[in-house]
């Protein structure tokens, strides 16, 4: 189909989803089973469960990746195949490790698929995702960041990923499949304010295993063997034993263990430097991990 006109909003009115007795079978294998979910246009849902769960085959489901084995997946009240998923995917940002970047200079792989930026528009996402340091080793449009981005760390990388979907205008969808990986705690939180703040109007998914950044979501989707067997508010998820609540119990224990265990020594990367940090310091600065 011809390319609509560019939208100059960032974030625009938000996609409704229905899942309906969705399943997939890859190879013979089933790996989602009778998946039954509304989303309303402009909802920002969190998907948690442990690996191998089935968390990102229902992203893939949204990109077009999979398709139904059973059942049916709308948008908006249309079956999300053909112009329906072209459309939607030329108003969607996906933001995950896979997502390939280029060996090209920082400017060129923030601006791949968004032929419309511009210089300002340009500043202003590499400051939101927070890429001053990058631009200082790199600058903008001189060193290319090598194969498959294989000049920068993970977490660098996953910065300039999100960087190229902050500067897609008019999104009505984000799908933010561990976004933040490979970056200390405080950051990953800082870019997914960041990110809803930008998106607010969107409809977003949102999977991470950092359960604690899920509590301010508007709901909660627990994911287990390719099923959702939990779904609701946060503090609704809370108040009963749930697997939910298992879950962020045990991600608070492992890093009151980690933080305090004799047996560990602490080393901190800083710059490609080295250096181990007393426990001392570790003590103090509880929200670094």
């Amino acid at each position: 189909p011809a390319t609509p006109e560019p939208r100059q909003d960032r974030s625009a009115a938000g996609v409704a989803l229905n899942f309906s007795h969705v399943g997939v079978g890859i190879s013979g294998q089933n790996i989602l089973h009778d998946i039954c979910l509304d989303i309303p246009a402009g909802q920002h849902v969190a998907l948690v469960g442990t690996s191998g769960a089935g968390k990102s085959s229902l992203i893939a489901l949204l990109l077009g990746t999979y398709t139904p084995s059973t059942g049916s997946l709308d948008a908006d009240g249309a079956p999300l195949l053909g112009q329906t998923l072209g459309a939607l995917r030329r108003d969607t940002a996906w933001v995950d490790p896979q997502v390939q970047l280029w060996n090209r200079p920082l400017d060129e792989n923030i601006g791949y698929g968004n032929p419309q930026s511009d210089a300002d528009a340009l500043d202003d996402t590499q400051q939101a995702a927070e890429l001053s340091a990058l631009i200082e080793r790199f600058g903008e449009t001189l060193t290319p960041l090598g194969e498959s981005g294989r000049l920068v760390s993970g977490g660098e990388g996953q910065r300039v990923r999100f960087a190229r979907a902050l500067a897609r205008p008019g999104i009505r969808l984000a799908l933010l499949d561990e976004p933040f990986r490979g970056l200390e705690r405080n950051q990953r939180h800082r870019l997914l304010e960041t990110a809803r703040a930008t998106w607010q109007a969107a409809t977003l998914l949102f999977v991470s295993h950092d359960i604690a950044e899920t509590l301010t979501f508007d709901r909660v989707l627990v994911v287990d063997g390719g099923r959702i067997v939990e779904d609701g508010a946060p503090m609704e998820l809370m108040a009963g034993r749930t697997r939910f609540r298992a879950l962020l119990a045990a991600e608070e224990e492992a890093r009151t263990a980690f933080r305090g265990a004799v047996d560990w020594r602490h080393w901190r990367m800083t710059n490609g430097r080295l250096s181990e940090t007393d426990r001392e310091t570790i003590a103090a600065s509880p929200g670094r991990s």
